[in-house]
């Protein structure tokens, strides 16, 4: 008997917020069934023609999306649509959307799902929804530098902005509150099945979580009455990890550029009001690091890159950095040129750069020993460049770390480090606040 995965069915319950996602799995052994629970805070909704055909379409994309974590589970060969068709588009959207999403799985699990994901379609018209949206914007708050910058770049554009999150994290919750908006916060529910099976040995690993939440996002812009999403990933996001066979392998595909403008084409053929760009596409890491430093003072004492702070398991979960991850340690090192060191240190809580336990995992963030980390880092030029630049810095030069690697890696071209500091052309960002954004990059990133 072959392995076959259900997406049986999806409700979306207006009077109480609650969206449900169902699905099931084929074994030789036994079936299992799973359900996800998402609930959109602010119900009950009164939802016209317009806006209830247009959900129906978007929660059902969104139960394809969010099966990719119960999916991962066994890699059935089968897959079997119940809830609804889609279209040739949409399943070739989601035939890349799972393989390059589970690269990273596939990679740490020793297996090849290249060519073996094919969802079913069937040959139907592209059939938009007009639901007009107001001018106004939602930015997703993930509690870390990125979005902190989007956020208060919003503020000086003086646009009608909200933040929205899906999760209770200390660091989202603290962000949103320094941030002093208005907030909407989703809540989700995995089922317990999963986790006890994952915690069993069943093959787990690394989903595409921005591009899952991405759905929950058009959904919420729906609901709420938003025109615009504007996430906050970088252009350093495109850099791949390592190859497996044909396929890049992205930790970051769902922040990539090349999602971001898949995502965008899926959305503008179900309602073409709706946008979804990334306001901080055109920065480096290095560049956001530098205007992180400038407009976000008030976010230095509670914003946390570090995952171990957004565990689902809340009783797993940090306050605080750990110190000891790649992320904490690339975060540490892109900041370090444009913030004051006792400054940098207060807020992570240690000197990374001066702890020889760390050591390791810089040299490979400085591409001096395996491969780029599976994590939100930037380019391995961009951590060369911050390296080059505290080694010309007395308050750092003497620290271990830039004493150990300094002379370990070539110095890099000035224009190298300049290009790093220059907004890049290829964004979604909308025509009307594009130019202004830009202008806002430009004047703080002057060299």
């Amino acid at each position: 008997m072959r392995k076959r995965f259900y997406y049986k069915s999806y409700f979306f319950n207006s009077k109480t917020g609650e969206l449900t996602f169902c699905y099931e799995i084929d074994l030789p052994e036994k079936r299992l069934s799973f359900t996800e629970k998402i609930v959109f805070p602010q119900a009950p909704f009164q939802l016209n023609a317009l806006q209830n055909q247009a959900l129906k379409h978007i929660f059902f994309l969104a139960h394809i999306a969010f099966g990719i974590s119960y999916y991962k589970a066994f890699c059935p060969c089968e897959i079997i649509i119940e809830s609804g068709k889609l279209s040739k588009a949409e399943a070739l959207f989601f035939n890349r959307f799972y393989e390059s999403g589970l690269g990273e799985f596939a990679v740490r699990n020793q297996l090849n799902l290249q060519g073996l994901i094919s969802f079913p379609f069937e040959k139907k018209e592209e059939n938009p929804v007009f639901v007009t949206l107001q001018k106004r914007y939602l930015v997703p708050v993930g509690g870390g530098k990125d979005s902190c910058l989007t956020i208060e770049i919003m503020k000086k554009l003086k646009e009608n902005v909200t933040t929205i999150a899906i999760g209770n994290a200390r660091p989202i919750l603290d962000c949103m509150r320094v941030s002093g908006l208005s907030a909407y916060n989703i809540t989700r529910q995995i089922d317990r099945q999963l986790i006890e099976l994952n915690q069993s040995g069943v093959t787990n690993g690394h989903v595409p979580i921005t591009g899952m939440l991405a759905f929950l996002l058009w959904g919420a812009a729906v609901l709420y009455d938003y025109r615009y999403v504007a996430l906050s990933c970088e252009r350093s996001a495109n850099s791949g990890n390592l190859m497996q066979g044909k396929l890049a392998i992205n930790h970051q595909y769902s922040k990539s550029f090349e999602f971001e403008e898949n995502f965008y084409r899926l959305t503008q053929s179900v309602t073409p009001d709706f946008r979804y760009f990334s306001l901080v596409r055109p920065l480096s890491e290095l560049a956001i690091a530098k205007l992180f430093a400038q407009y976000c003072q008030p976010y230095f004492s509670v914003f946390t890159s570090c995952n171990k702070a957004f565990r689902l398991n809340e009783k797993t979960r940090l306050n605080a950095w750990c110190g000891a991850c790649d992320k904490c340690r690339f975060v540490f090192l892109i900041l370090a040129p444009f913030l004051p060191k006792e400054t940098l240190i207060s807020s992570i809580g240690s000197n990374l750069l001066n702890d020889k336990s760390q050591l390791v995992g810089y040299e490979e963030l400085l591409g001096l020993q395996g491969h780029k980390p599976f994590e939100c880092v930037g380019e391995i030029d961009e951590s060369r460049a911050a390296l080059q630049m505290l080694s010309q810095k007395d308050e750092w030069k003497n620290d271990l770390i830039i004493k150990e690697l300094s002379e370990k890696i070539k110095p890099l071209q000035e224009d190298l480090l300049k290009q790093y500091l220059t907004p890049l052309p290829a964004h979604l960002i909308p025509n009307e606040p594009a130019s202004l954004v830009l202008n806002i990059f430009h004047e703080g990133l002057k060299i």
